[in-house]
Order: C-alpha cells, then structure tokens, then sequence
C-alpha cells in the first residue's frame, strides 16, 4: 500500500510539475502578444527566468501569475533595454557573416566573426538569469553574465548540450514547442547558470 502511494504522489507531482510548466509557457507566449512582439518578449522572458529561479530556490509554491506579473511590470524598460542590444547585436553579428561569407570571402575575417558570435551566444545565454538573480546596473549585466559563462565552463558546456537535445527532441515532437516551448528552453539553462552562479558565489564567501 505504501508503495501503491508512493507512486501515485509521484505521478502527482509530476502532473503538477507538468501543468506550471505548460502555465509559465502560455504566460510567456500571452505578455510576449501584449507587448506587440518585440517589446513583450524580453519582459516575458525575465519574468519566465525569475519564477524559475524562485523554483530552483525551493520556492515551488509561488504564485507563478503574481510573480511573473509583478517582474514583467516592474522590469519592463530595464529588460527591454537588455533585450533589444542583444537583438541588435544578433542582427548586425547575422548581416556582418553574410557579407563576409557572400562577399568579402576573407577567412581571417570569417573566423573573427565566428569568434565574436561564441562570445556573443555564451553573455546572451547567461544574461537573463543573471537578469534575474542580482541587482546590477545596466551595463554591469552584460559584465556579469560574460563573466559567470567563462568561470564556469562546465555549466556553459552543459547547457550548449541540452539545447543541441532538445533541438532534436523538437525536430521529432515539434507539438511540444507549442505546448512548453520556452519553459523547455528556459529551464535547463536557468538550472545551470543557477549552479554556477551558486558556485561563484560559494568560491569568492570561502
């Protein structure tokens, strides 16, 4: 009998682990709308970061609307300012390949890019979690997330791997995007930038 129970709380809880995902995921998708696309997304993003950084900070039981309301609301400029350099920064980094690729035809060049996007992927990786976890300012952010992705490369590692996994994963099951797509995305990552933020955290108290 003790483990008939002990089975159904785990499909229990699993259950309600599955339906906050598939909650946070539509939060995101309806704030990210509201905010007419391109100026939703990165509020939502920082709010979808903070309630699973407040999970992963044993705080399971948080009113996730409330939360991400509240964060979205109050971290809109702030996270807009973050979000649309990065979205520059991609989109000049995009152009910058193609004309070297299509047209310049300089390896040297090439490679120079290439290196740039690698540092440029591992500080955008990191800086929504960052985002979420101090209070810095603005331009200390971008500092922070480079910083946290170079001292800890096992979890910068960790987290390229999980998403090369759940591209595939979505390649076989694209369905799931829709139903848990950024929370899917956002969680393997706010879990390792977690870890080495705690880590770096633990290192420079000792």
């Amino acid at each position: 009998m003790t483990t008939m129970n002990g089975i159904f709380k785990w499909f229990y809880d699993l259950g309600n682990w599955l339906a906050k995902v598939m909650y946070l995921h539509f939060l995101w998708i309806i704030f990210t709308v509201l905010g007419l696309g391109i100026f939703g997304i990165s509020p939502a993003t920082a709010g979808l970061f903070s309630v699973l950084h407040k999970w992963f900070d044993d705080d399971f039981d948080i009113p996730i609307f409330q939360h991400f309301y509240s964060v979205y609301k109050t971290q809109f400029f702030k996270a807009n300012g973050l979000g649309l350099i990065i979205m520059g920064l991609g989109a000049f980094l995009y152009i910058d390949m193609n004309v070297s690729k299509d047209m310049i035809e300089s390896f040297p060049l090439h490679l120079l890019l290439l290196f740039v996007t690698f540092l440029y992927s591992i500080t955008t990786i990191y800086l929504f979690p960052v985002f979420v976890r101090y209070n810095l300012t603005f331009f200390l952010y971008f500092k922070q997330a480079f910083f946290v992705a170079l001292a800890r490369p096992l979890e910068t590692i960790a987290i390229a791997i999980s998403m090369l996994l759940l591209f595939y994963l979505f390649s076989y099951l694209p369905v799931l995007l829709f139903f848990i797509g950024a929370s899917i995305i956002a969680l393997p990552i706010m879990w390792f930038a977690y870890r080495a933020c705690v880590q770096i955290e633990e290192k420079k108290a000792s």
